[in-house]
């Protein structure tokens, strides 16, 4: 192989980091077409046997969640029939899209984050970490940011190749205090705190987890979510047919929050019906008809509407015409919120449908078999552990963070920024996390010391999944170019070298750039965890933007604030990627004629914070300066400069589709084993 054709180690692992990105991101958000769940393979469809829709999908699921103890043990029926079949409803039930809703949905911005946790699990899956030398007596500061982060790094490397994970179930069995532990895992415990309910019957839980039986425990538990209450369920009792009509409690839980937002829906659009500045009727008419389109007809005017530079209302109301549709701009803003909230009533009637009323119920099937394979894992638990203190403790922890999160609810405000209402920031979620920590420590000590059995399970899984993170074919020598991508870096090598020398070329620069990228968000983000790191040990707030950087949260008041892009107040490199992610989604055009929006415009995020009623939460977000910068200082004079990803538009063209194809023989390899 020529020196030209070989991939250097910072252009491998940019490369690396651009194909698990794209690629994890692509693969979720297709999993809301019927098509792609078909074509799964196992163990949603067991007769797809090459070629998979989501071959990234299929190794992580294969890697670590089929494995679980309980989930283990699910017949094939559960995949097939229940996840299958729930899965396919949901997509032939055609949820709108952020384009035509004129703001980033839920739906959206779950897919965006689930992506950006994913991909780094699958960078771990697919390279393996690096094996590097550790010392087993260093003492870490918890007070200095770079031993913190120092001691994650040390504490992956004794999990995965080391008998760290052992010891820590040993100690955790004996003592329920962290300070029993050495200082590695109570410096990389106080790293994790950083980074990482009103409709809940709490008290019918908690006196149903008060059962000494645990059969008991179990058929009450089953019984308070899942029963159907309906006449056809009383009959049943007395010697009746069994039937699956009716809704179950979980499922009225689910039908009546969803209800109560659709009549509030409802009351905005009479509001926009009545408006001396509604479109006329027809024009109305023809938007509602708008979401009981296919798919296909839909994505045909989303284009129209691109191609064209024409709002999403003026493509639906062109065809119908012959001359061009003109609003005034009152109006054509009225057709563009009404198209918005009728498709957000159907959203939200067709999840009803799906989940509560579907024929047959996939929802309460599975959940019926799920709690069937765990009624072991629940027994031992049960004789291990004090549920009902356990909810006790939960109800108290959700208290607490509803209460630090309701912003319109709070009566803070800031003196700085002309009396606006603070934002929870990170420290706040640090504090809050370090207060309820206690809980969780008690409940695995009580799990390890008296369930032996529940131990021994979770125990082998951990074994197995930090398995999966092990390089398998190391350097006999470790240096930075035979680690870049790990045990992956062969495969990028390969689809480098298979390129014609202009397209390489192309793709090196981008890589070039977006590795220099790399590098400095990296830099910034430990940058940050340092200034969270020192406010949370003083008790002293540095307000920065809380996880995740949601556009429903992001309603800048100040006129001076920077664009929240720079990842400022990230614990993680993973938080500047979802808020790329959510930035860079297409939508409709604000005007009858303009270009298309983005996630990241103004008035997006402005229409995006608008709450089901229509009201707009009265908050500012500021960048992580702290409380001296905001005043007008800058550290060192200088105004921190904003990180923009660069274009890698070449890499994942040229690419993508020979690393789909590299990620399909892992499948293939794990399907023989």
């Amino acid at each position: 192989m020529q020196a030209e054709d070989c991939l250097s180690s910072r252009h491998a692992h940019a490369l690396f980091d651009i194909l698990t990105s794209h690629v994890t991101l692509t693969e979720i958000e297709n999993l809301k077409l019927s098509k792609t769940v078909a074509s799964f393979g196992p163990p949603l469809e067991p007769s797809i046997k090459h070629r998979p829709s989501s071959p990234l999908l299929r190794v992580l699921l294969q890697s670590f969640i089929l494995d679980l103890p309980g989930l283990r043990s699910v017949t094939p029926h559960f995949w097939t029939d229940s996840i299958r079949q729930l899965a396919t409803a949901l997509d032939d039930a055609n949820l709108s899209e952020s384009y035509d809703k004129g703001s980033v949905g839920i739906r959206r911005t779950l897919s965006t984050a689930t992506a950006s946790i994913v991909e780094s699990v699958a960078r771990g899956r697919l390279g393996g970490c690096p094996k590097q030398a550790t010392k087993e007596d260093t003492n870490y500061d918890q007070t200095n940011p770079e031993h913190l982060i120092q001691a994650w790094d040390d504490f992956l490397q004794r999990i995965i190749y080391g008998d760290l994970l052992n010891k820590m179930f040993v100690k955790a069995a004996e003592t329920d205090k962290l300070a029993d532990h050495e200082s590695l895992v109570q410096a990389a415990h106080q790293y994790a705190l950083i980074m990482v309910h009103r409709l809940m019957p709490y008290f019918l839980v908690k006196q149903t987890l008060k059962v000494g039986n645990a059969a008991s425990m179990l058929n009450g538990m089953t019984q308070l979510l899942l029963a159907k209450m309906n006449l056809s369920t009383i009959t049943s009792w007395f010697g009746g047919q069994h039937s699956d009509s009716g809704m179950n409690l979980l499922q009225q839980i689910i039908s009546q929050a969803l209800s109560a937002e659709i009549a509030e829906l409802r009351k905005r659009t009479k509001a926009i019906e009545q408006s001396k500045d509604s479109p006329h009727k027809s024009h109305l008419e023809e938007l509602r008809n708008y979401a009981s389109k296919t798919a296909d007809e839909q994505e045909k005017l989303r284009t129209s509407s691109q191609s064209h530079s024409i709002s999403i209302a003026t493509a639906i109301l062109s065809p119908k015409h012959s001359e061009p549709i003109t609003f005034s701009p009152p109006t054509h803003t009225l057709a563009l919120d009404y198209l918005s909230l009728h498709l957000s009533i159907l959203d939200r009637e067709k999840l009803i449908r799906v989940l509560c009323h579907h024929t047959p119920d996939h929802l309460t099937t599975s959940i019926r078999e799920l709690v069937k394979v765990y009624d072991p894992i629940i027994r031992a638990l049960h004789n291990a552990v004090d549920l009902a203190a356990g909810v006790s403790d939960l109800q108290s922890f959700l208290d607490d963070l509803i209460a630090l999160s309701l912003l319109d609810k709070s009566g803070d405000r800031d003196k700085s920024n002309n009396g606006a209402k603070k934002v929870p920031t990170v420290q706040d979620y640090v504090h809050l996390l370090q207060k309820h920590q206690k809980s969780s420590h008690v409940f695995i000590h009580q799990v390890l010391k008296n369930g032996k059995e529940l131990s021994q399970w979770y125990h082998e899984y951990a074994l197995h999944a930090i398995e999966q993170y092990k390089q398998h074919h190391p350097p006999a020598t470790p240096t930075p170019e035979a680690t870049a991508a790990g045990d992956f870096t062969p495969s990028l090598q390969t689809l480098i070298s298979t390129l014609p020398p202009p397209s390489r070329h192309l793709v090196l620069q981008e890589l070039d750039r977006y590795a220099s990228f790399l590098t400095s968000l990296s830099l910034r983000s430990k940058q940050k965890m340092a200034q969270i790191v020192r406010a949370s040990l003083t008790s002293q707030t540095i307000t920065t933007t809380h996880s995740p950087i949601t556009p429903s949260s992001n309603s800048d008041s100040d006129s001076n604030s920077k664009s929240h892009r720079t990842g400022d107040g990230n614990p993680g490199m993973f938080l500047y990627k979802w808020q790329h992610f959510l930035d860079r989604t297409p939508i409709t055009p604000g005007t009858q004629h303009g270009p298309v929006r983005k996630g990241g415009s103004e008035s997006v995020k402005e229409a995006t914070a608008v709450g089901v009623e229509g009201s707009k939460p009265v908050v500012t977000m500021y960048r992580g300066k702290s409380e001296g910068e905001r005043e007008g200082g800058k550290e060192e004079g200088e105004e921190e400069q904003e990180l923009e990803m660069p274009d890698v538009g070449n890499v994942v063209r040229l690419l993508e589709m020979g690393f789909r194809d590299e990620v399909r023989k892992l499948v293939d390899v794990r399907k023989g084993e």
